[in-house]
């Protein structure tokens, strides 16, 4: 090479550590798939071949211009150097007295072809140069189509992929659709610690892998190139050589294989902090990197990085939740045993209750035992029960009552015998007698031996007294493994059976003693006491909420009046709120009704602790409450709005499920210059509550003149409106046009709504729709503008009209019936569905996403096209462009406005016309105020715009389309 010209810089490399093999193949993802360079080398080949003896070299540009193809007697000036750099090149052309011809533009220009200065005139020198232009822009763009894909389903993978290696996998098959990367791998950092993990590695020259999530510490005597990105946060392009210096001058070392070509670009988050980093190095010198493979592989680490964030921010915040459900589980299962055992306590002492009960009822003592069963029943294992009764005289043991699984009768009356019922009657005592136990007083003597087949396998059998003579046993037993009875059953039944004695005393006394008027006296105790019972719970049912216990509205409005009055009387002051819930609808059609219920039982618990002993809190029905604050000042009735919201910060747990609900509260305070009756407190603190709806819900507000004032001019506005939608000549639509950018011609037209009021003022709708939205006036305005520009296109003077535009609000785009009612009305009128368009912003995208899918597929599938309005002001993707059937996007004026002042609103245009390009969609720019705008919209490739600088909207009268 001729020591004239500059040597080449260096080219990158890749460092190289074991693999981790997770299952792929190695070159899973062959070379085969970066962009072929066949036809580029076929025209440089066939100019050569024309011009043998014609000296020429043609470099394409970039950071470094960089020798793709040269021809003729190399010798007339040296050797073409491979790089030159790009502040140099003019300098190297005046030097070495060579023409250069630029090849092919995009947003700079892509190469150059050079030539002897003699050859300046050379017609075939000049036709390479524009043949190379063409091929260049042609590789530009099918990089750029298939960069713009890669990203695409990098987010996609990011949004749809909850699982961390399948992500990682899919952006591997992606970016080597675009690159060689057949090792690559990702590194995830802990700066705290100086933890490095290895979640994806796929290496196919190092023989050594780590399995993955293995980790290893940087080592900061001996920075690798992995730590050395990690820990500076900037990208690494090395070469073999450049990797050979760093380590020489101890900067950082390769650790593993030594690739001949490595890059590295650091991870950064949301704070500009760096958790990981992508790598990527080839072991062949013929398969380095390009300087486009560099800028390529900075936009995708960009993209992967932000994707990425959001995914590890997501499993952090899944882990969080997993803890915090453990911790609540824990607490949930000490709850519930601290329930259980005070069950058990209630259960125990209603038991006693009803054996007293029983013990003073009339019947006879057959029902006294059934009676008896049935409440043991409810305290242990009592499928098989008995009662044996014993004759202390003729020591004879009797079976009145013997319920058995197994027996259909009970045993006969017996004397002598050494059952387990007579073993308890000797001991006096409480016995627990299992399988083994039986053995064991086999054995004694105690118990003769058994030979029934169905022998009990757990039996408790607890001795009856009378004064002190045992009278009989009360027995229990289990023929399953699976019940065996305790000492903590025994200690229950022993405490029972004394109560059961007692019992038992009684009814024996009982039946001695005028049975009959003992009966008749129980009766008339029972039916007068089930009566008071009644007439105390209807009371209080006619009262109080069922679901909640709560007040309800009826001793609400009672209690109001009598509040009423002593306001009146004697200025008590007197407050009353309005609660209602939020998002309480989504729970009901989420989880169900009966969750919904769940969910009022807890909100009126923790509405109660935020109330004040004298004030009262009641339910007015669905998801509403009300309050009566008696004597409370301002500041207090703040506390207790306060209070009620942060009780609401908590969540809710109901069947398994943790949910979220806030409130909006309306607050007023009785003023009778304003109020008239107790009714006027109830209507404005419910229209108070409202205004916290409408202002974005989770607060309170107090109602004031001021509110008052909004709520009568809006019920003012809205009566002339709903009589304005009666006429014809208040509710006009004025023109604005949609011009071609090349052109300057009309595409289109946007029919925008103006109100021409009695008085002669013309009002925007800037300053009565927003009070509409979510009503149902704002669908009959919709309507009615339809009505009109279809009534327009139909008159044959409007024949030649291009498509009108239409916006549309999210209430009518998600009611069932609106995609048949516009169908209908433009076969009314006979006008073509293509001649509509309407605009749809994203409200009803989020409100009700399936409603208003199916409409604009119904329209779509019609003729009738919609545009996606002020596409990016808020939370404007690309899913939605996915998802839904838009023919085009109209990019919010606010980033048009901007454009010739900011960088950041220019790469936003730039990136959404590329992309919509992309998807086959139309793009208009709205807001376009000057020349300016208009010429940078050109340059950008934007087709479409809209704005003052073309024409205000005006009235049909001054529309000029010819």
């Amino acid at each position: 090479m001729s020591s004239r010209f500059p040597s080449p810089d260096p080219a990158p490399a890749h460092e190289s550590r074991p693999a981790l093999d997770l299952g792929a193949p190695k070159n899973a993802y062959p070379e085969e798939t970066a962009f072929p360079q066949d036809s580029l080398q076929a025209l440089l080949g066939a100019v050569a071949q024309t011009a043998p003896a014609l000296p020429w070299a043609a470099y394409r540009a970039g950071e470094k211009l960089h020798l793709i193809g040269q021809g003729g007697q190399v010798d007339v000036l040296g050797n073409w150097p491979v790089a030159i750099a790009k502040d140099t090149f003019e300098a190297f052309c005046r030097e070495h007295h060579l023409h250069r011809w630029a090849s092919g533009q995009g947003e700079s220009t892509l190469g150059w072809v050079l030539a002897p200065q003699s050859e300046a005139g050379n017609g075939v020198v000049a036709d390479l140069a524009r043949k190379l232009g063409l091929r260049l822009q042609i590789d530009a763009l099918a990089r750029a189509q298939a960069s713009q894909r890669v990203l695409y389903e990098i987010s996609y993978l990011a949004s749809s992929t909850r699982d961390r290696s399948a992500f990682l996998q899919g952006v591997h098959r992606q970016l080597s659709t675009l690159i060689d990367a057949e090792n690559f791998y990702l590194a995830l950092y802990e700066s705290q610690t100086d933890k490095v993990t290895y979640p994806y590695y796929i290496d196919s020259t190092d023989a050594e892998a780590l399995e993955a999530e293995d980790h290893e510490f940087l080592d900061r005597q001996r920075m690798s190139m992995t730590g050395h990105v990690l820990t500076t946060g900037k990208a690494l392009f090395v070469d073999v050589a450049d990797i050979a210096a760093a380590q020489e001058q101890g900067i950082f070392y390769c650790v593993g294989h030594r690739p001949e070509f490595w890059m590295g670009v650091p991870l950064k988050n949301a704070s500009d902090e760096v958790f990981g980093m992508l790598a990527m190095q080839v072991y062949d010198v013929s398969r380095i990197y390009s300087v486009e493979d560099r800028e390529l592989f900075l936009v995708v680490a960009r993209h992967v990085a932000m994707a990425l964030d959001r995914i590890l921010h997501r499993v952090h915040l899944e882990e969080t939740v997993a803890r915090r459900t453990l911790e609540l589980s824990t607490l949930n299962d000490a709850l519930r045993h601290e329930v259980g055992d005070r069950e058990r306590a209630e259960h125990l002492q209603r038991a006693l209750f009803q054996i007293t009960e029983l013990a003073s009822q009339p019947g006879d003592m057959a029902d006294l035992f059934r009676g008896l069963h049935s409440i043991v029943g409810e305290l242990l294992f009592a499928l098989n029960f008995y009662i044996a009764l014993f004759d202390d005289v003729t020591t004879e043991v009797t079976f009145p009552y013997y319920v058995d699984e197994f027996r259909d009768t009970p045993p006969k009356p017996r004397r002598g015998e050494r059952g387990a019922t007579e073993y308890v009657i000797r001991q006096r005592r409480p016995c627990l007698i299992n399988h083994q136990e039986v053995l064991r007083l086999e054995a004694l003597g105690e118990l003769s031996v058994q030979n029934d087949a169905n022998l009990s396998y757990s039996w408790l059998g607890i001795p009856l007294f009378d004064g002190d003579v045992v009278r009989g046993v009360l027995a229990v037993q289990s023929y399953s493994a699976d019940v065996r009875y305790s000492l903590r059953d025994q200690e229950l039944l022993t405490f029972v059976s004394r109560h059961i004695d007692t019992a038992l005393s009684r009814r024996s006394a009982a039946e001695a003693i005028h049975t009959a008027n003992a009966r008749l006296e129980a009766r008339v105790q029972d039916r007068t006491r089930e009566l008071d019972h009644a007439n105390a719970q209807l009371q209080h049912e006619n009262a109080h909420d069922s679901l909640t216990g709560l007040p309800n509205r009826a001793h609400l409005q009672q209690r109001l009046q009598s509040a009423w009055q002593a306001f009146c009387n004697h200025g008590q002051e007197l407050v009353v709120m309005f609660i209602d819930l939020d998002r309480f609808k989504m729970v009901n059609d989420s989880l169900g009704h009966q969750s919904g219920d769940l969910l009022l039982i807890q909100v009126a618990d923790r509405l109660r602790h935020c109330m004040r002993d004298s004030d009262l809190l009641a339910r007015l029905g669905g998801d509403e409450f009300a309050v009566l604050a008696f004597g409370a000042p301002p500041d207090v009735t703040a506390a207790i709005a306060e209070r009620i919201l942060q009780a609401f910060d908590l969540p809710f747990h109901i069947d398994g499920h943790t949910v979220f609900s806030s409130c909006s509260v309306g607050v007023v305070g009785a003023d009778s210059q304003f109020h008239q009756e107790p009714a006027d407190l109830l209507r404005d603190a419910d229209t108070a509550m409202y205004r916290v709806k409408n202002a974005g819900r989770d607060s309170y507000a107090l109602f004031s003149q001021e509110v008052r004032r909004e709520v009568s001019d809006q019920m003012e506005q809205e009566t002339a409106l709903r009589n304005a939608l009666k006429r014809s000549d208040e509710l006009l639509p004025y023109f604005q046009p949609i011009i071609d950018v090349e052109t300057g011609e009309i595409l289109a037209l946007e029919a925008l709504i103006r109100w021409h009021q009695p008085g002669g003022n013309i009002v925007a709708p800037g300053q009565f729709l927003p009070a509409l939205e979510g009503l149902r006036l704002i669908g009959r305005l919709d309507f009615y503008m339809l009505q009109s520009v279809v009534a327009l296109l139909a008159q044959p003077e409007h024949a030649h009209w291009p498509t009108v535009h239409v916006n549309c609000s999210s209430y009518s785009i998600t009611r069932a019936e609106f995609a048949d009612e516009v169908l209908s009305l433009l076969r009314e009128h006979g006008v073509a569905p293509s001649r509509i368009c309407l605009e749809l912003t994203e409200g009803a995208l989020v409100a009700e996403p399936e409603l208003a899918r199916q409409a604009m597929k119904h329209l779509a599938d019609n003729g009738v096209s919609v545009v996606l309005d002020d596409f990016g002001a808020g939370f404007s993707s690309l899913s939605y462009v996915h998802q839904y059937h838009f023919t085009g996007l109209k990019i919010d004026k606010s980033f048009i406005l901007e454009l010739t002042a900011s960088p950041r609103s220019r790469a936003i245009v730039r990136a959404i016309v590329r992309m919509a390009e992309s998807l086959d969609l139309s793009v208009v720019a709205e807001g376009v105020e000057d020349a300016e705008t208009l010429a940078l919209l050109r340059e950008m490739g934007a087709g479409q715009a809209q704005g003052y600088y073309f024409s205000r909207p005006v009235p049909k009268e001054e529309l000029k389309l010819r």
